[in-house]
């Protein structure tokens, strides 16, 4: 809104109501009915005789005679055009209601008279008024306009005008007029922390912001689901749902928009009404590069091919270089990539089967940098998948301190087109890395000490000081690195960690409970919370 407090004269023309009327009598008469219920405003210039006049300057215009005989019970009218070119009836039958008796009867039972609504004659009378004002008409004409007209109208009212035309629909929903509603595409808001159980599907809600932001909601209802629903992923304003497994080891899928409500079901991909074979799916969306969204599927391209072996024999097999420390901890998969496109509405497979060390988590991809990023939990290679080109590729990772042991990770997801890595080796010192935009490395970006944390709340302290006492619930970055932060989680509280100064203070506090002395959540149970007004 600073931008267009700076324009005055774009202001004044933007709430001017004659320019609105001249961009209205534009539309076709069906969208300017839709238009009725933007806003109490809206209806009010619709609704008035200055508007009328435009769509209808002659009110005692007779387009037409419809006719009806009484004395049959045929009730279908005639209709006898009186303009020099033809109208349209407007009706055969009045079907407006549905009525008890044998039918709706004419007026006086002989014949009715009415005008015939023709919106194209009428559009075309009211375009020729427009077109005498130049200046006007390339006002009317101006997405500009049009778009400062929009952005001062409620969430609510914006969603209704996406119906009323493609052209608003496609201004709406372009990049340009998101920016305006929401500048800043990255903001979280808050954090939607949700633990799978059947018992209780509530949501607790961290607000991030100066002034407290309300939950969008506390448990998921936009679809009443039989076994409830539950989140998988959220991915730059939208949320991936689920409906917990039923028994027959059926899942269905679900993007929702929790700042619209609005939500898709979406198809079940091949091979995937059997749960088991699905091995996890990632929403792949950003808003910066393209309106619609993707969905990564990996599953198992059948059920008696899966597991190939163990050892080095398999080998040759994979199409990474073989590690032997994964030979002796577990063994080799085979897995189909299937993609959902938001823009074709359908899926299709991806290359061919690939075989993989089962140590990776495809259950738990981020999405970052036009790509899938799964982390293997031992010294392996972990993966990332270019969603564009579909192209697998191995992803780099830190080393570790004792290879045969695994990896410690505590933290991986993407906040501001950056994507970090936790790993703990420690008690309460540990590094967040970075991953480098052209794959070539994670580097050290932030230095983290816990120790002034511990001295004030004793109560993340566990018997041998193991760092199982805190969970990393979010690294936020700012637009402002300085005020980049890290959200964690103790035994009954969230602590928010400033990152570069190295403050810190609670920000949420569980209610009382003897549950108060565990951690609640970790570093997956938490979604970042961010408005957009992206369609699903």
């Amino acid at each position: 809104m600073s931008s267009v407090n700076s324009n005055k004269k774009l202001n004044s023309i933007a709430d001017n109501d004659d320019i609105l009327t001249e961009i209205l009598v534009r539309l076709p008469l069906k969208s300017i009915l839709r238009c009725k219920s933007v806003s109490k405003q809206w209806r009010a210039l619709i609704s008035g005789p200055h508007f009328c006049r435009h769509i209808y300057p002659d009110a005692s215009l007779v387009s037409g005679l419809l006719l009806l005989n009484s004395f049959y019970f045929d009730q279908e009218y005639e209709f006898v055009p009186l303009t020099d070119k033809p109208t349209s009836p407007p009706f055969k039958t009045l079907t407006f209601v549905k009525h008890p008796s044998a039918g709706v009867a004419a007026v006086h039972n002989t014949v009715l008279c009415t005008v015939a609504l023709h919106a194209g004659k009428a559009n075309s009378q009211s375009m020729s008024s427009v077109n005498s004002n130049k200046k006007l008409d390339n006002i009317a004409d101006n997405d500009d306009i049009l778009t400062e007209i929009l952005v001062r109208l409620p969430l609510k009212s914006i969603l209704i005008c996406k119906s009323v035309s493609k052209q608003w629909r496609s201004l709406i929903s372009g990049l340009q007029f998101c920016r305006r509603i929401y500048p800043d595409p990255y903001l979280v808001l808050g954090l939607l922390l949700h633990k799978i159980n059947l018992n209780n599907q509530e949501n607790d809600f961290v607000s991030l912001t100066d002034k407290p932001t309300r939950p969008p909601f506390k448990t998921l209802t936009f679809l009443n689901h039989p076994s409830g629903l539950e989140i998988l992923q959220s991915c730059h304003g939208l949320l991936f749902c689920s409906g917990f497994t039923n028994t027959d080891f059926r899942r269905d899928y679900y993007i929702y928009n929790p700042t619209t409500k609005q939500f898709r079901t979406l198809p079940l991909p091949p091979g995937g009404q059997d749960s088991t074979m699905v091995r996890g799916m990632t929403l792949a969306y950003d808003p910066q590069k393209s309106p619609h969204y993707k969905v990564v599927c990996v599953r198992k391209p059948n059920s008696w091919r899966t597991y190939l072996g163990i050892y080095s024999r398999l080998g040759h097999l994979n199409p990474f270089k073989y590690d032997h420390h994964c030979g002796r901890m577990g063994y080799y998969l085979r897995y189909q990539i299937v993609i959902y496109s938001s823009e074709t509405r359908s899926w299709k497979l991806s290359g061919r089967p690939f075989i993989v060390h089962n140590g990776v988590n495809f259950r738990r991809g981020v999405f970052w940098n036009g790509a899938v990023h799964w982390v293997n939990y031992y010294s392996s290679p972990s993966l990332y998948f270019k969603v564009d080109d579909e192209k697998l590729r191995k992803m780099p990772m830190p080393a570790t301190p004792i290879p045969d042991v695994g990896r410690r990770l505590l933290y991986l997801d993407e906040s501001r087109a950056h994507l970090h890595l936790v790993e703990i080796y420690g008690m309460t010192k540990f590094e967040v890395y970075e991953m480098k935009t052209d794959y070539s490395g994670w580097f050290v970006k932030y230095k983290v000490d816990l120790d002034s944390i511990t001295n004030a709340f004793p109560e993340m302290i566990s018997t041998h000081l193991h760092p199982s006492k805190f969970a990393i619930l979010g690294i936020i970055r700012e637009a402002d690195d300085g005020e980049s932060y890290m959200v964690f989680h103790i035994p009954g509280k969230v602590i928010r960690y400033n990152l570069n100064d190295r403050t810190f203070n609670m920000i949420y506090d569980f209610s009382p409970g003897s549950e108060n002395r565990y951690l609640r959540f970790n570093w997956f149970d938490a979604y970042h919370y961010t408005k957009t007004i992206a369609s699903i």
